[in-house]
């Protein structure tokens, strides 16, 4: 299980924090077999603290496509935050900035096995241009 990431996806990442205004937000692309392909970065400030309802009508707006949460925090609180059952199945993207470095990316698979928890996942740049 692995999470690829799209050119613009990526870049919506790194816009938001070049904005100073970092926060949190839903990704939204779709699933090919086990892996996760994240198409888009919507901002969200309450993404990690809604309500069911709140979630189910977003989602639906993307239709049914959103496939995980992001945060810029490093707080492990806000890993309690998403501990909510329709998180389960989705991805979390912690995401950390360093001005020498850029963006690091740090992604977990949300599961549920007697407790929530979340595992770690690889991820990978999505190349649409790449030559086969």
């Amino acid at each position: 299980m692995d999470v690829y990431i799209s050119s613009e996806a990526g870049e919506s990442l790194k816009a938001l924090a070049l904005s100073g205004t970092l926060s949190e937000g839903m990704l939204v692309g779709h699933k090919r077999g086990h892996d996760f392909i994240i198409e888009q970065v919507f901002s969200y400030p309450n993404a990690l603290s809604m309500t069911d309802k709140k979630f189910a009508q977003i989602n639906q707006h993307f239709d049914q496509r959103v496939i995980g949460f992001y945060t810029y925090s490093t707080e492990q609180k806000e890993e309690s935050k998403i501990s909510v059952p329709f998180a389960v199945g989705k991805i979390f993207l912690r995401v950390k900035t360093n001005k020498a470095k850029g963006l690091f990316l740090d992604p977990y698979f949300i599961d549920y096995d007697q407790t929530f928890c979340l595992k770690k996942i690889g991820i990978h740049a999505l190349n649409r241009d790449a030559k086969k």
